[in-house]
């Protein structure tokens, strides 16, 4: 099962690879994989029918008790033949309907992981796991939504679609931790098999329904799946139809044997899933687009699901988890039907339409079974599933639960007669009466996926007793009700088959009654015009709020952060009285004096008026905690802080060069009083919080046996190094990736401009053309400003620095140094190369691109965390490798040594990027504002004038 989860991973991003190759081919592997774990999955099927549950463990966060615990029972065989093997028919289909090289490459890969998602998601067991995977299915859905990027409609859809569903996700997670803190296991089986009856459980069942009524489009929440539709057919075929809109179904499903005895739940559901099936199947009957038509039809099924499940009893379950297996069959074969439509005619719109059923009959007969199945007309497994749950609602009807069950069957009844009218609308609209568009010839291969799935749900219709089989381990476990009678075409004249006559001809009726292809009066659903509603207030609160704090003075954002700090947490923090513990004043003689030099120089710093000397000032206040980590005894530390300091102060330097020589005399003398009341109050707060998090502690803490663990598995003698490489080798990664993020960013503001007349407003590289040689390359390019002396001697110490950066990271492991430190070190050696000799000076030194150092560092760091994975170890994972070398002697390598060089690469690419963002980027903005403004750059310069250059 893992295997095939990883399999389609793993071939998504092969396949989109391959996709400039292979073009539309290339869904073709997908297809062939699916399909193969489909016929691999239905092997089980005797198995999962006989009562055997298949599992399958890899251990994950075992603190947290969490595991990549996937399990196959009736339930999850059942979702995973569909997302297979209706999967795989979907990729066989989409090897002939994507005309352009271009859409298909974009969709293959998101399509296949969508269905490794989707299959990780019914086959988890653990619920941290599943959540995993139901966030996967919405972010990929929200992506093949939006494909096409350049429609507003299509770009609101997916939109909508993502924030529906997410809001709906987190909320399931919070009803998830919920759970998990009454039971004490995210095992989903573990919870089944001992439901907890505490209110908080109660509480946390009704939160993770919210999220399975989201995803599953349930009213409230159905407004979003039309919209979705805006998606390339057999998206809409595999997602919105068989796939991802059943993930709620099917949590429905799963939670429905440990909670229906809730008060609520029979109820809730019941009603929310009439209205639903009920509002979808109007709302099917007055459309055009018979796409759209099929997707209110799939909302509308969807509610019927929702209901049948709801009512709690074992019929009823098997009667859900029948109208699940059909649903998928009949509505993804339809969506392809749509698809050939379209692109055989070019329209999907029902006035254009008509007659094609003599010039596409073997569309047409698969649309015809599709269609039937749909509206509950034997032999198809429509019809046994509609049957069972009309017998399921009335058993309990004339049972215990009387009125719950006249309610269902009503509803049923009356979802039945609408789906027959909206079944005829969409055959006879498209394939009956006077002819319409023309049909332009398409391969017959188009056809082929879903006359496979129209017959597949006319053979399953005579596979009652094989369907009941396989669905009965799972209905068993609804503690309501006698157990399920098998499904079958013909029970006998029994009341259900008598309101499923009446339904047909009801539906029948009041097709001819509509006028067919008439379009009846429609406004906009009432929970779609408060959803848009409630964005709008939400868009018009934001505005407000940042046209009122955000306005544009630094001080002041700064000044209502620190405020906001200091009466929240700060005033907190006293009144609890979190500090118990006496305290030592010092240790040494040299800590006081430290101390002494950092407070003063603090002091200046806030009251000088010079810009280079309050920065000077603060490199003391950096330099003098170094020393200070030093007198401590953590070395590495205080090298790590020193080097820090040292890049902070280059880096305030380069940027100094752009702004005034002085701060302004603004704020009057009383806003500076408040200002440094603030700054001791957040410095106070900033030292009690640290203390009163040391004192708070009631168990010892991990890091007590980080000495062992440094030698023991990182094979190394610097804790502090081996902690960030290996030990929170994890932490390390995402640091790394914001100061990449923090790079990037500085470069966009500086090498990205506004664009202007005549060009691209995009600089990506400082210009090599001009010579910036001045002692701070500030110079623009002033000769006399040249010091040949200087320009040798870092020349001479350029690779010395360098050799003391590699030194760094080589022995880093064992001694103060490592990745960090030595690309400082590196990063220094930069920024005097380019004090010297400006920015060519710095191009000549390093004659590559900054992203490329990025990039291939972030690599390295990915690289050597996940590997240990591939020879059967753990993520990060380290291991000594020991060899004899000649002249070198006994040798150890570790490999987290890799890690280390990853992040050495990633911190020296970082520093080039900042140094030729903030000095030489900046240069050749002040050499272009020197520079005559041509006449196409002169706001005042008319047709006809020149302008004095």
């Amino acid at each position: 099962m893992l295997l095939t989860v990883t399999t389609l991973a793993v071939l998504g991003v092969v396949a989109s690879a391959l996709s400039s190759r292979m073009g539309r081919w290339v869904f073709l592997l997908p297809a062939a994989a699916s399909l193969a774990a489909a016929v691999w999955f239905g092997l089980q099927g005797p198995a999962v029918a006989a009562g055997a549950v298949l599992q399958e463990r890899v251990e994950w966060m075992p603190s947290l008790g969490i595991a990549i615990d996937l399990r196959l029972g009736a339930l999850q065989w059942l979702l995973a033949m569909v997302v297979l093997g209706v999967g795989g028919l979907i990729f066989v289909y989409c090897a002939w309907y994507f005309e352009s090289r271009t859409l298909a490459a974009r969709t293959v890969g998101l399509l296949t992981g969508f269905a490794a998602s989707m299959l990780l998601l019914v086959l988890a067991d653990d619920l941290i796991v599943l959540t995993i995977g139901w966030e996967l299915t919405t972010i990929f859905s929200y992506l093949l939504v939006g494909l096409n990027h350049r429609s507003s409609s299509n770009r609101r859809a997916a939109q909508t679609a993502l924030i529906v569903t997410t809001v709906g996700g987190l909320t399931m997670l919070t009803g998830i931790m919920l759970l998990e803190a009454e039971t004490g296991t995210f095992s989903l089986a573990a919870t089944l098999a001992d439901p907890p009856r505490t209110a908080a459980a109660a509480w946390a069942a009704a939160l993770m329904l919210v999220g399975a009524l989201s995803k599953s489009a349930i009213v409230p929440f159905q407004y979003w799946l039309p919209g979705a539709m805006a998606a390339p057919t057999p998206v809409s075929a595999f997602l919105h139809a068989a796939a991802m809109v059943k993930a709620g179904v099917f949590l429905i499903a799963a939670l429905t044997p440990a909670f229906v005895e809730l008060p609520w739940w029979r109820w809730g559901l019941v009603t929310l899933g009439i209205a639903t099936m009920l509002l979808g199947a109007v709302r099917a009957m007055r459309q055009l687009d018979i796409k759209v038509l099929l997707a209110h039809g799939t909302v509308s099924q969807l509610g019927l699901l929702v209901t049948v499940l709801g009512i709690g009893t074992q019929a009823s379950m098997q009667a859900g988890l029948a109208l699940l297996a059909a649903h998928a069959v009949f509505k993804a074969a339809l969506f392809m039907v749509v698809g050939v439509v379209d692109r055989g005619t070019g329209t999907r719109d029902l006035r254009e339409l008509g007659g094609l059923g003599r010039r596409m009959p073997v569309a047409a007969g698969a649309a015809i079974l599709a269609a039937a199945s749909m509206a509950g007309i034997p032999p198809m497994i429509g019809f046994l599933g509609k049957e069972a749950a009309l017998d399921a609602a009335l058993a309990d009807a004339q049972g215990s639960l009387v009125a719950i069950g006249w309610v269902a069957f009503i509803g049923i009844a009356a979802g039945a007669a609408l789906t027959v009218a909206y079944s005829l609308r969409l055959i006879v609209g498209v394939f009956f009466g006077r002819p319409g568009a023309e049909v332009a010839k398409r391969s017959p291969m188009l056809v082929a996926a879903p006359v496979a799935l129209a017959l597949l749900g006319l053979a399953l219709g005579f596979a009652g007793d094989a369907i009941s089989a396989a669905l009965l381990p799972h209905a068993a476990t609804v503690p309501a009700g006698e157990e399920a009678p098998h499904l079958a075409l013909w029970h006998g004249l029994t009341p259900a088959l008598g309101a499923s006559a009446l339904a047909w001809l009801a539906g029948a009726a009041l097709h001819v009654a509509l006028g067919g292809r008439r379009r009846a009066p429609q406004g906009q659903d009432p929970f779609e015009r408060g959803y848009h509603a409630s964005m709008r207030g939400l868009d018009r609160l934001a505005v407000e709020v940042t046209g009122r704090l955000q306005s544009g003075s630094l001080p002041l954002h700064l000044t209502t952060i620190l405020l906001v700090v200091v009466a929240g947490p700060g005033v907190a923090l006293l009144l609890a009285g979190a500090l118990t513990a006496d305290l030592r004043a010092y240790d040494t003689l040299g800590q006081v004096g430290t101390a002494i030099v950092i407070v003063v120089a603090a002091v200046f710093a806030t009251t000088t008026r010079g810009r280079l000397k309050a920065f000077m000032l603060l490199s003391v206040v950096g330099y003098g905690v170094a020393f200070m980590f030093l007198l401590h005894g953590a070395p590495d530390l205080a090298l790590t802080q020193a080097l820090s300091e040292t890049v902070f102060l280059v880096i305030l330097v380069l940027v100094l060069r752009r702004l005034p020589k002085y701060f302004t005399d603004r704020p009057l003398r009383a806003a500076r009083y408040l200002r440094a009341l603030l700054g001791i109050a957040v410095g106070t707060f900033a030292a009690l919080a640290a203390l009163a998090a040391l004192q708070a502690r009631t168990a010892t803490p991990s890091s007590a046996a980080f000495y062992e663990w440094a030698y023991d598995f990182g094979h190394g003698s610097n804790i502090v190094n081996v902690t960030l490489v290996d030990i929170r080798a994890w932490d390390t990664l995402g640091e790394v990736s914001v100061l990449l993020a923090a790079a990037t960013g500085v470069a966009s503001l500086i090498f990205v401009r506004r664009p202007v007349a005549g060009g691209s407003g995009v600089l990506r590289q400082p210009s090599k053309a001009s010579r910036s040689r001045g002692f701070l390359a500030g110079s623009f390019g002033d000769a006399s400003m040249d010091s040949p002396v200087l320009e040798m001697i870092t020349r001479l110490l350029f690779p010395i620095m360098m050799l003391v950066s590699i030194y760094l990271l080589a022995v880093g492991h064992n001694e103060p140094g490592g990745g960090f430190a030595g690309g400082l070190v590196a990063g220094i050696a930069l920024a005097v190369r380019y004090l010297a000799g400006g920015r060519e000076e710095l191009t000549e030194a390093v004659p590559f691109d900054a992203g490329k150092l990025l990039g291939g560092g972030m690599a390295v760091v990915i690289a050597s965390v996940v590997w240990p994975i591939l020879i059967g170890g753990r993520i990060g994972e380290s291991y000594a490798i020991e060899a004899t070398l000649p002249l070198l002697g006994d040798q150890k390598l570790v490999t987290t040594l890799f890690f280390d060089i990853g992040v050495w690469l990633i911190v020296f690419g970082a520093m080039l990027d900042f140094v030729r963002s903030l000095g030489a980027g900046i240069d050749l903005h002040g050499e272009q504002d020197l520079a005559p403004r041509p006449a196409w750059r002169s706001d005042r310069s008319l047709p006809g004038r020149e302008v004095a250059q």
